[in-house]
Formats: C-alpha cells, structure tokens, sequence
C-alpha cells in the first residue's frame, strides 16, 4: 500500500509492544472522528467523538477503547425511549445548556449513560464554560473538573471509565470570575491495542473514497506554475 494511499487516516501508528500502538493526540483525534461518522453518526457528534477521545488521551485513559464500545453499537440504540443514554448526546445537551441564566440548580443528575467515562470530557468544558467547579458522583466514584482546567484525581476517573453504565451526578460549585489559565502538561500517551485500531480504522475506512484512475487522472494542475 502506497504511503500517500488516501484511504489511510494517517501514517501507520508506533507499535510499542506485541499488540499494542501508540497514536499521537491528533491521530487519535482523526481516527474516532472518522470511525464515528463510518458508523453511522452525523458529522457534528462524530467530531465530538474525536474531542472526547483526544481529551481522554491525553490524560492517560482509554479514549478509543470507550469510542469503540459506543459506536459498536447502533447510533440510534441509545435513546430515553431504550432506558439507556448515549454519552456524546448528553455531553454535547449539557455543554450546550450549562451556561443558560435558567440553569440555577446546584445538581444534575444523568440516569442510565452507556459508557459514562465519554462524558468526561464535556464535563471538562461544561465547568470552564460556566467559570465553575462541577463535582462528579456515580458508582461509588467522586471527584471535581475544575474551571482552570487543573488535574483532577485520574485515579478516579480511571475506575469511572470502566463502569459501562451508570446514573452521574453533577454538583454545580459557585460561579467565580474567569480563572487564570494554567500551563497545561500532557500525561504519557496509552498505548492502544491493535485489535481496537483495527476495528476503529476499518470503520473509519467506510467514509473513505479509494483512489481510482479517474479520480487520480484530474489530479494536479494541467499547466507549469513556473511565472
């Protein structure tokens, strides 16, 4: 296979053991948003889908192995109407809503969220967006996002990340003036394994045109560009 062959999402990803790769953020990025969309999704939330996994990333958890799960299943499997709610949904409605005057509430509560570690993310900006912490409580988990986009406990959003359904909690801290940034670090890349990229780029392949020789014919330009 070519290396300039467009029906690849991007250079062939580090292996850095038997089974395992390593993508960078953006590649991971790419990858999610594209599988999403090959699975059935509208554009708008397979984006997300990439921003949430790049975010989960780049705190060390497992952003394609949760995007994987999801969009195994079918993009209109998750409803109310099915008691189960898919987790992209309910970020982007609670990003979109959180910063409305109406919302004066100090709780939310999210009930039956498949894969509620994807939901992380839309926490994450839902709290700067409103210029205030947002506590987080399900199964036995508890833990802040903060507003300045400080670190908070990974240990307990790991052990969040591994519940396949669950009820969240959110507490709204007070509204407080806009924090001061903080300068980011990125935690080590995880290593993802083969058989999730594999199942995620074959996805991702669905929405990809291979290339053909009338599509390679009118590549280029007809004339020189030298003035």
């Amino acid at each position: 296979m070519s290396a300039h062959d467009p029906t690849r999402i991007a250079s062939s990803p580090v292996q850095v053991a038997k089974g395992a790769v390593v993508l960078s953020l953006s590649e991971t990025q790419a990858l999610c948003a594209k599988a999403a969309r090959g699975a059935g999704f509208d554009w708008g939330h397979a984006e997300e889908a990439g921003h949430a996994a790049a975010w989960l990333a780049a705190r060390s958890l497992p952003g394609c192995a949760l995007i994987l799960r999801r969009l195994q299943m079918r993009p209109d499997a998750l409803t109310p109407a099915h008691s189960v709610q898919c987790p992209l949904r309910i970020g982007v409605a609670l990003v979109d809503h959180v910063s409305l005057p109406e919302v004066t509430r100090d709780y939310a509560r999210l009930v039956n969220v498949a894969q509620p570690g994807l939901v992380l993310p839309f926490i994450a900006l839902a709290a700067r967006l409103r210029g205030a912490y947002l506590g987080v409580a399900a199964n036995g988990q508890d833990f802040s996002m903060y507003a300045d986009g400080t670190a908070p406990n990974l240990a307990a959003m790991a052990a969040f990340c591994d519940l396949s359904v669950g009820d969240i909690r959110l507490k709204f801290g007070p509204r407080q003036a806009r924090p001061v940034p903080q300068k980011k670090t990125c935690a080590p890349l995880p290593s993802t394994p083969m058989d999730i990229w594999r199942a995620l780029d074959a996805l991702a392949l669905r929405v990809t045109v291979p290339p053909s020789d009338h599509s390679l014919s009118g590549a280029g330009g007809e004339g020189s560009d030298n003035d």
